[in-house]
């Protein structure tokens, strides 16, 4: 995180002395492979991510469009233990107890309406990126044992640098936060129905930390930005 954003600084110094037009009124799709890592009370592991702007200059330094991601992920299993019993069910709580951290697999859809302020260089265009949307999490079925899904409220804010390479097709580098709204960590739990032990042994286990309603993401991407008809 920390060197992606001293990269991005060093790109938006350079803008200013490469001193690409972009002309209003044209569309630009940009398709971008990266990470989305978690906040770790979100219990979720950090994922490869893909994602596709598609954006409509309104003049050379705004633009306006929308922008999907798609990422793929596991449960961080350790906040998630369950105790398993085995022997005779007439003894109090069985007589051999087995704890076991559990996980399962969840793919995650953010779609959102994106706005954005930029300061066209000769070679490089700084841009900062915000908006809103609607995040779908769907964890396995196969595990879950029937679909599930949750969706809510998105909110994205960022900070890029466009590199020119043709009058029609650039490299787009950018670093996003992407906050979930109405977020609960229960609903990924794998265990759910079953019996799930909060608090068993603390000296033993490990406590997952607080749990929120909110969970907040950062994106690292790099993407390759396509303009119909050039700059």
């Amino acid at each position: 995180m920390k060197r992606a954003a001293a990269l991005l600084a060093s790109l938006t110094l350079y803008a200013g002395v490469a001193g690409a037009q972009i002309i209003p009124k044209q569309f630009s799709v940009t398709t971008r492979l990266g990470t989305l890592i978690p906040e770790r009370a979100a219990s979720l592991d950090g994922q490869a991510l893909i994602g596709i702007d598609a954006e409509y200059a309104i003049s050379k330094y705004f633009g306006l469009g929308t922008a999907i991601d798609v990422s793929r992920g596991n449960t961080t299993r350790q906040d998630f233990l369950t105790r398993l019993r085995f022997g005779n069910a007439a003894v109090a709580g069985g007589d051999s107890i087995y704890y076991q951290f559990v996980g399962q697999p969840v793919n995650l859809v953010n779609l959102g309406v994106m706005g954005t302020l930029r300061y066209p260089g000769k070679r490089l265009t700084p841009f900062m990126t915000g908006g809103v949307g609607s995040y779908l999490l769907l964890p396995d079925a196969q595990i879950n044992g029937k679909a599930m899904r949750k969706s809510d409220l998105s909110l994205t804010g960022g900070v890029g640098v466009w590199y020119k390479l043709s009058e029609r097709a650039g490299l787009q580098l950018d670093v996003r936060a992407m906050q979930f709204q109405g977020y609960s960590r229960d609903f990924l739990n794998p265990a759910a129905g079953r019996e799930v032990l909060v608090v068993p042994f603390p000296e033993d286990f490990e406590q997952p930390p607080a749990a929120k309603n909110t969970a907040l993401n950062t994106m690292i991407t790099l993407g390759f930005r396509y303009i119909p008809g050039g700059i």
